[in-house]
C-alpha cells in the first residue's frame, strides 16, 4: 500500500467562515469532571456518532502508523490490533477499559476470545454498549474498590485520562495525587508484570503558558478566552475547554510517566498527534458526509441548542470551528500512547 503524507490544512468550510469578531465572553473555571460532564460531552451525540462512524463508534485517535493513505476504519482496526499485540493480549484474558466509550476497544478483546469489562461515566455510552451486548457499568474509577470484579490480565485506558483533573483541582495543586491515585489502581488490579496502555491527550509544546507547572483561575481564563480575537490560540482553547468542562490536560509524557514511576516501568510508547489530525480530518469529512437519518439526528440537537444555553451554544461552536482538530495542528494539544509494565 501506498503512503501518503498528513495533509495539516484545514479542510471543510472553514476557509469560508466569516472573519467577524464575536465576544463570548468569560466561560468560568469548570468544575470536577463528574457524570454530568460526561454526559454533557459526549452524551446527545449518542444517536450522531453511529451514523458518522458505524457500529461501536471509536471517538479517540486512530492508529495510521505514518500510512496516511488508510481508511479511518482500518487504522481504528489496526490500533486495537497494536494495543492488544503491545499488552500482550492472549485469548481467555481478562481486561478492563477505564472510560471505555462506546465500546470499540471491548469488542476488539470480546472478538478475540477474551472477557471485556468497560467503565464510563457516560448513561448513553453505557445503556449503547449494553445493547451491544458488551458489559459496561456506570461507575468513577474512584469508586471502584480493586476487588470488586478480581484480578484482571490487562488494563487500557484510551482517552480518559485527560478526564481525570479538573480546572479547580489543578489550581489547588492536585493533579499529580489524582493521577497517583489511578496509577496506584490500575497496579491493584494487576498481577506482578501486568500490562497498562495508557492514552492521553497533554498540553503540546506551544500553550501560552510555556512551561509554567502551575497557574491561577486567573491565569487560566486569561489563557483560553472567548472574548480573545478570533482564531486565536486563546480563543480556540477556550472553544476546547467549554467542549470538555471538568477536564485539565497532563503537561506532558514526562509528568505521566514520572507520576507513574512508583507502580509502572515504561515500556514502550508513540507520539499521536499527526495521528490524531488525521483522525479528526475524517470525523469532518464523515461529519458533513450525507446519510441517512443524519439530518433527524442532528435536528434533535436544536432543543439542546435552544434550552442548554451559553455552555451548549460554545460547545457547537467548538464543533463548528473544528477547534479540537486545530489545537493539534497548533501543538496546543499533544498526544501520548505508553505501554507501561507494572512493577
Amino acid at each position: 500500500m501506498s503512503t501518503r503524507r498528513l495533509d495539516l490544512r484545514a479542510i471543510g468550510s472553514q476557509d469560508k467562515r466569516s472573519n467577524r469578531e464575536e465576544n463570548l465572553g468569560p466561560i468560568g473555571v469548570c468544575k470536577v469532571a463528574n457524570l454530568s460532564d460526561i454526559a454533557f460531552t459526549y452524551d446527545d451525540l449518542d444517536e450522531i456518532w453511529p451514523l458518522i462512524l458505524g457500529d461501536y463508534p471509536d471517538a479517540t485517535a486512530a492508529y495510521y502508523n505514518g500510512d496516511y493513505s488508510k481508511s479511518l476504519q482500518a487504522a481504528q482496526m489496526d490500533k486495537h490490533k497494536w494495543v492488544l499485540e503491545g499488552i500482550g493480549f492472549e485469548p481467555k484474558f481478562k481486561v478492563i477499559d477505564i472510560g471505555c466509550g462506546w465500546g470499540p476497544m471491548l469488542k476488539a478483546i470480546k472478538d478475540r476470545g477474551g472477557e471485556a469489562i468497560g467503565l464510563t461515566l457516560s448513561p448513553r455510552q453505557a445503556e449503547t454498549c449494553k445493547r451491544y451486548g458488551l458489559t459496561v457499568y456506570l461507575l468513577d474509577w474512584k469508586a471502584l474498590e480493586p476487588g470488586r470484579f478480581g484480578r484482571f490480565d490487562a488494563v487500557v485506558s484510551i482517552g480518559a485520562f485527560e478526564h481525570f483533573c479538573s480546572i479547580e483541582e489543578f489550581v489547588r495543586g492536585e493533579q499529580e495525587r489524582i493521577y497517583d491515585s489511578f496509577f496506584k489502581l490500575c497496579s491493584d488490579l494487576l498481577p506482578s508484570g501486568g500490562m497498562f496502555y495508557l492514552q492521553t491527550m497533554t498540553w503540546g509544546t506551544c500553550v501560552p503558558w510555556r512551561d509554567r507547572k502551575r497557574l491561577t483561575a486567573g491565569e487560566i481564563e486569561r489563557y483560553s478566552s472567548l472574548s480573545a480575537p478570533k482564531k486565536s490560540d486563546e480563543r480556540i482553547l477556550a472553544y476546547v475547554r467549554a467542549f470538555f468542562p471538568g477536564s485539565w490536560l497532563p503537561a506532558n509524557k514526562e509528568q505521566i510517566v514520572d507520576v507513574a514511576a512508583p507502580y509502572f516501568d515504561l515500556r514502550k510508547s508513540s507520539d499521536g498527534r499527526l495521528d490524531y489530525i488525521q483522525t479528526l480530518t475524517e470525523w469532518e469529512k464523515a461529519w458533513y458526509a450525507p446519510k441517512p437519518g443524519k439530518i433527524l439526528a442532528m435536528l434533535k440537537l436544536w432543543p439542546n441548542y435552544i434550552l442548554g444555553g451559553k455552555p451548549y451554544r460554545v460547545k457547537m461552536r467548538c464543533v463548528k470551528e473544528n477547534a479540537l482538530r486545530e489545537v493539534f495542528v497548533r501543538n496546543l494539544f499533544g498526544h501520548q500512547r505508553l505501554f507501561f509494565k507494572k512493577r
